[in-house]
């Protein structure tokens, strides 16, 4: 288990620095300054549970930022969700500005601004501020994305009904952090942050992760797989390095699937490049640039794929397709008929397919060019 507490031996400056050099290490790069430099303390006490890293926090009064500046590209895309234990706490984000009293929950996203006042004029000068914060990969709420920052800084009070369970699991589990220690990177921990994601989901997005008949972890699996199709080195070696997981585990949790993991990425891949083919916007791009795009770098067998998966070359697909799109914007428009649009792909379990694609191995049906005509008298 990660410790640390600032130096009481230190100078106001000294202890700053420790404390922000620790909290942008545990978290991601932040701005702190505190509120009364002369008594600044802090002290972190942290633990991997599965995929997740839970922290108890307790500080004297401080402001976090982090912005732009801090903010980057390498950084790890999480959310971090916060039980305010003791002390009023400010929560500001998107625009969003809420007070956190203590019992209360609120989720905000590292890849954005965002700030944390403590405030409380009714606390003690000696009393400490605590705050439980479990930091989650954004990949875990893929299919949240939209719900989540409609509610980002939007405190959650605890104290009745599941959200007063899921607090009690928070606090319960923080004060137990030595004993979670000996479970956090094996089954155990994958348990418990199976249990934490679906809570957090419950609080905040307003439903339960799990599907019935798969396992959460599976969904979690494949959310991140469709958020890093563009990784060319995506595969279940990566999938299970990302959720602390044997391969072998990865393997047997997709063994009751109708397809494993690698073809499932590979059908999602091959219908990715599809739908790029049909983009009258993209067809500048080469066949092999949009592959690229979707992870897959060698042309050869990307077009041996594509016509096994689809029966026609990639570059006749888009031959075809874009002819039709064509045929619809040059004379349709005069018949008031619109061209077919192509329709976001969902993540779905292996075995499944989303309305109007094909399974691999299936020929697509031919695509003809027909002539519209508009009904325009004297029209031949």
């Amino acid at each position: 288990m990660a410790h640390f507490a600032t130096d009481p031996t230190g100078t106001p400056e000294q202890r700053l620095e420790e404390f922000q050099t620790a909290a942008s290490t545990a978290f991601a790069p932040l701005a702190i300054t505190a509120n009364d430099p002369g008594r600044m303390w802090a002290g972190i006490r942290a633990e991997q549970v599965g995929g997740l890293l839970v922290s108890d926090l307790r500080t004297s009064a401080c402001t976090v930022r982090r912005d732009r500046r801090q903010i980057s590209s390498t950084d790890n895309d999480v959310y971090k969700v916060a039980l305010q234990v003791s002390g009023r706490m400010v929560v500001a984000q998107d625009g969003r500005r809420n007070v956190m009293l203590p019992g209360d929950m609120a989720i905000y996203d590292t890849t954005r601004p965002y700030t944390l006042v403590h405030h409380d004029p009714a606390l003690r000068p000696q009393d400490d501020f605590r705050t439980i914060v479990v930091t989650c990969p954004r990949s875990y709420f893929a299919s949240d994305a939209d719900v989540l920052r409609q509610v980002v800084a939007t405190p959650k009070a605890t104290g009745r009904g599941v959200r007063r369970l899921v607090a009690g699991f928070f606090t319960g589990l923080a004060d137990e952090l030595d004993g979670v220690a000996t479970a956090g990177s094996g089954q155990g921990g994958l348990r418990l942050a199976d249990s934490l994601v679906d809570m957090i989901a419950l609080v905040f997005a307003g439903r339960e992760v799990p599907v019935a008949g798969r396992a959460p972890l599976l969904d979690r699996m494949l959310a991140y797989c469709e958020a890093n199709l563009s990784d060319p080195d995506l595969s279940p070696r990566t999938v299970a390095r990302a959720h602390r997981v044997s391969v072998r585990y990865v393997h047997r949790l997709f063994s009751g699937q109708d397809q494993p993991l690698s073809s499932w990425i590979r059908a999602r891949r091959l219908d990715r490049i599809r739908q790029d083919l049909e983009n009258p916007q993209l067809a500048s791009r080469t066949v092999a640039a949009v592959a690229a795009r979707w992870g897959l770098l060698d042309a050869p067998h990307v077009s041996r794929a594509f016509r096994a998966a689809y029966g026609i070359s990639p570059a006749e697909y888009r031959r075809h397709a874009l002819r039709t799109r064509a045929a619809f914007g040059t004379e349709a428009r005069a018949a008031g008929i619109r061209a077919p649009e192509t329709r976001a792909p969902e993540t779905r379990a292996p075995g499944t397919r989303a309305p109007g694609t094909r399974a691999p191995g299936t020929r697509a049906p031919e695509v003809r060019t027909t002539e519209v005509r508009s009904g325009v008298s004297g029209s031949s």
